[in-house]
């Protein structure tokens, strides 16, 4: 009878426990990563400096973009987006406040997976290219005239498109968060795009290029670097400093948040120059990375979307920084 009572005790341990671990997937969904990449011989890049750096909390952000998804920095303005799920807009963010400043809808857009944002000097850009399950056959760019949206007028504005596919994918069956064709970072430099994928498999990055002219392309790819982590967004300043923003799951269901810095390249091939990685802390504490911009002085702003942890529900947030001494 006691090693009955014992039995039973045990199978409802298991039962909780595996409830328990149910209910908290269920509930950090965005922030899984497939257990084949956990493996260290398989992620660990080759040495390079790094450091720790606490990104300055500074507000925040309200429920209309509790899914920012990236930052974009001109004319003395913040600008961010939501990702899938929400409505072609752009917020247009006090950097103090978090409060929404302005909203301008897209008039002929939908928002499939809007993931970062970018501009020239001309034009701002939105890359609808979000991709988890690998299988998408419309990934594109939004291509939005400056004049336009400066204009305080205009509510809504229009948008022509970029439309491409990646010249190394043949395989479009759906394989979610299985997949090296997700994308969630790009930035303009030099009269081109270029793209950066989010490999949920590897845990590399693929950097793509691509005109800026509405048209329909084939993404070129230029390289690969193993970023130890799913990268959501990227920057580059006028000196051609640039940052990729990302996440990876470290111990248990814990995940860390960082930062790759590059500088001092060549043309355009990115990675094989000066490399640094900056560990920006626990998820706890920046919650889910997803927006970057880097100034010209190498300050910049970061953003985090909405999570739930624990039944415990942490809001976006907005974050300032400074990686002027690490470049």
């Amino acid at each position: 009878m006691v090693a009955l009572c014992r039995e039973r005790i045990f199978i409802l341990f298991l039962l909780l426990t595996f409830s328990s671990f149910i209910q908290l997937s269920a509930q950090t969904d965005s922030l899984t990563i497939n257990s084949r990449n956990t493996s260290e011989a398989e992620t660990k890049p080759v040495d390079y400096p790094s450091a720790r750096y606490k990104s300055r909390f500074l507000t925040s952000l309200p429920e209309s973009v509790k899914e920012t998804s990236g930052l974009l920095f001109f004319n003395g303005e913040i600008w961010t987006i939501n990702d899938s799920g929400n409505q072609p807009e752009m917020y247009q963010l006090d950097s103090t406040t978090g409060n929404v400043l302005r909203k301008v809808v897209v008039r002929n857009a939908v928002n499939t997976d809007w993931e970062s944002i970018t501009q020239d000097d001309s034009n701002v850009y939105i890359g609808d290219f979000g991709n988890n399950a690998g299988n998408r056959t419309d990934l594109r760019i939004l291509k939005i005239a400056k004049t336009d949206l400066l204009n305080p007028a205009n509510d809504t504005i229009g948008a022509q498109y970029i439309t491409f596919i990646f010249t190394d994918q043949t395989n479009f069956v759906q394989a979610y968060h299985q997949t090296d064709f997700d994308c969630e970072a790009f930035f303009f430099y030099n009269d081109s795009l270029h793209l950066f994928s989010k490999n949920w498999f590897d845990l590399y990055t693929k950097h793509y290029v691509l005109p800026v002219d509405a048209g329909n392309y084939t993404a070129r790819l230029a390289e690969r670097f193993n970023a130890d982590g799913l990268i959501t967004d990227a920057s580059i300043n006028s000196t051609g400093n640039i940052v990729l923003l990302g996440y990876k799951k470290t111990k248990g269901r814990k995940y860390s948040c960082f930062a790759w810095l590059f500088s001092e390249y060549i043309g355009s091939e990115y990675f094989g120059g000066d490399k640094r990685r900056i560990e920006l802390g626990s998820a706890l504490h920046l919650g889910q990375a997803e927006g970057i911009v880097l100034k010209n002085d190498n300050t910049g702003w970061i953003s985090s979307e909405s999570i739930i942890l624990k039944c415990i529900h942490k809001p976006a947030k907005l974050f300032s920084f400074d990686f002027g001494s690490y470049y």
